[in-house]
């Protein structure tokens, strides 16, 4: 891993929120796991990857899905009724950064006031927080690289505070 933070902007062509109404989570589960070929869902604060997708759980019932792959969302509508759970397209509401080298979690460690180590935050995580008074969702695809989203609107500034920060470790954007 180079000692540098390296730093590029995925653009995943489709994510999608669906949030479950609080008495069809259990359907809904099914219908993803099965969409997903999954024996089960991520528990909440996981994140899988399968068939080129991101299955993220931010919450009980609360999805995250992303991918690289175009038309996720028309596809989860055809499959999962409004009776069962709220359907978001998010695509264009939100950017994503990956972060990445050995000194990638001291750098969001300056934002961020939780515990990035191994024990307490293991690969395959997922956790909603702020950094910069900015909120993100932050994915940990392995020890020290990272993906992280906030809302396009804030995207600037967040891109900003990151560069700010990396300067002390260097880095190198591609």
């Amino acid at each position: 891993m180079s000692d540098k933070i390296l730093i590029n902007e995925p653009h995943f062509n489709s994510m999608v929120l669906i949030k479950s109404w609080p008495d069809s989570s259990e359907i809904m589960n099914k219908i993803l796991e099965k969409y997903l070929s999954l024996s089960q869902l991520p528990k909440v604060g996981e994140f899988i990857f399968q068939d080129n997708i991101y299955c993220a759980t931010l919450s009980p019932g609360h999805i995250m899905l992303f991918s690289f792959r175009e038309n996720l969302c028309p596809e989860i509508t055809k499959i999962i009724l409004p009776e069962i759970a709220a359907i978001i397209d998010v695509s264009h509401s939100r950017r994503g950064l990956r972060i990445q080298g050995k000194s990638s979690t001291n750098l969001l460690n300056k934002g961020i006031a939780i515990n990035l180590s191994e024990d307490n935050f293991p690969e395959l995580g997922v956790l909603q927080s702020s950094i910069h008074s900015i909120g993100i969702i932050l994915l940990k695809l392995e020890p020290n690289n990272y993906l992280i989203f906030s809302y396009r609107s804030f995207f600037d500034s967040f891109y900003a505070w990151v560069i700010d920060s990396a300067k002390e470790y260097g880095y190198a954007l591609s």
